[in-house]
């Protein structure tokens, strides 16, 4: 007997968002290793690296994309949008994944070197500002939120609020992120957030650490992409004006542009794959039906009409593209090491 992607969404759908990120980790770690005995050449290996934003739908669709094409290896990587366009520059990777579009210092280094920066969207994210679930805060204005990461508010008394630590933990991406950049464009005026300003400060690699920073301490704030909300945090209401009504960050919000705080996610490759680039078939695959359905399933916004076609419990047949390679091969083996982690979780 195997599992399908369809059982194991269906599994997977009885767990928090966190869960599902690292469980994504754990299938394309297993999918990895195991297609690694079936390719021997570079032609059938795609490496992606980049945005840990990014990271779910890569790795997800990563996994799904070795199931139906167990002759392929792909290996993804989350350090962060700067470092994928850098490995994409240096030849180390085939794809970059990013959460902002190529800075020009990227573009003209790239220039330099004979590689022509070509970006494809792929889906759209709204950035959480989140603070612990015991912080009462309901919402906040930009200019509010502006004033916090520049040290204007150093207390949660200044928002007229009664929090049991009242100097304001102040979380941020680090510098090698594209949330980090975006973030600061749209509300430091591009500057960095100053750690002396601050009453206190931490800034992180990953997006997973500064949320769990959050859970732990009731004075926190911080902001990541929409995937990465649950319950261990909670997403305050935003808006750009004082009169304007705050909004949520949800699907939905982000999806009909009422949240103020979205962006596109990109794939960005060296020149235009074209037909018979393995490339070409990745992304034609994060583009397609199924893939958008994953994007939609880590919690991400599709682009175009596939809000009406997603199933997650029915996922379209796979699409070899790989004559000859020994179709599910890898089924078996991840169906039933994603069944015994599910298990151990939810024990």
């Amino acid at each position: 007997m195997s599992y399908r992607l369809s059982e194991i969404y269906l599994l997977l759908m009885l767990m928090n968002k966190r869960q599902i990120i690292l469980n994504t980790i754990s299938i394309a770690f297993l999918a990895m290793i195991i297609s690694s005995s079936v390719i021997g050449s570079k032609e059938n290996t795609l490496v992606i690296q980049g945005s840990n934003t990014v990271f779910p739908i890569a790795n997800l669709a990563a996994a799904r994309f070795q199931e139906c094409n167990p002759g392929i290896t792909v290996t993804v990587g989350g350090e962060g949008s700067g470092a994928g366009i850098a490995d994409l520059i240096d030849g180390k990777a085939d794809v970059a994944t990013a959460s902002r579009f190529p800075k020009q210092s990227e573009i003209d280094e790239a220039n330099n070197t004979d590689v022509e920066l070509i970006v494809h969207t792929i889906a759209k994210d709204g950035i959480a500002i989140i603070v612990n679930p015991n912080n009462p805060l309901s919402e906040l204005s930009f200019e509010q939120i502006s004033k916090i990461y520049n040290g204007t508010y150093t207390h949660w008394s200044n928002l007229s609020l009664t929090v049991a630590v009242d100097p304001i933990r102040v979380l941020e991406r680090d510098e090698s992120s594209g949330t980090h950049d975006y973030f600061n464009e749209e509300f430091l005026n591009g500057e960095e957030v100053n750690p002396n300003t601050v009453s206190d400060y931490a800034q992180y690699q990953s997006t997973s650490q500064l949320f769990a920073d959050v859970a732990e301490n009731v004075n926190a704030i911080g902001y990541g992409g929409l995937a990465y909300v649950d319950e261990t945090v909670k997403a305050v209401a935003v808006k750009k004006e004082e009169g304007d009504t705050a909004v949520t960050p949800t699907i939905a919000t982000v999806s009909d542009a009422s949240y103020p705080i979205s962006r596109p996610l990109y794939m960005i490759t060296n020149g235009e794959p074209e037909e018979g680039d393995l490339r070409k078939y990745w992304l034609d695959f994060i583009l397609s039906v199924e893939g958008q359905s994953i994007v939609l399933y880590v919690g991400y916004i599709p682009i175009g009409n596939y809000l009406e076609n997603y199933d997650p419990t029915n996922p379209p047949e796979c699409k070899v593209i790989v004559e000859g390679t020994p179709f599910g091969f890898i089924t078996v083996p991840i169906g039933i090491a994603i069944f015994a982690l599910a298990l151990r979780r939810r024990n």
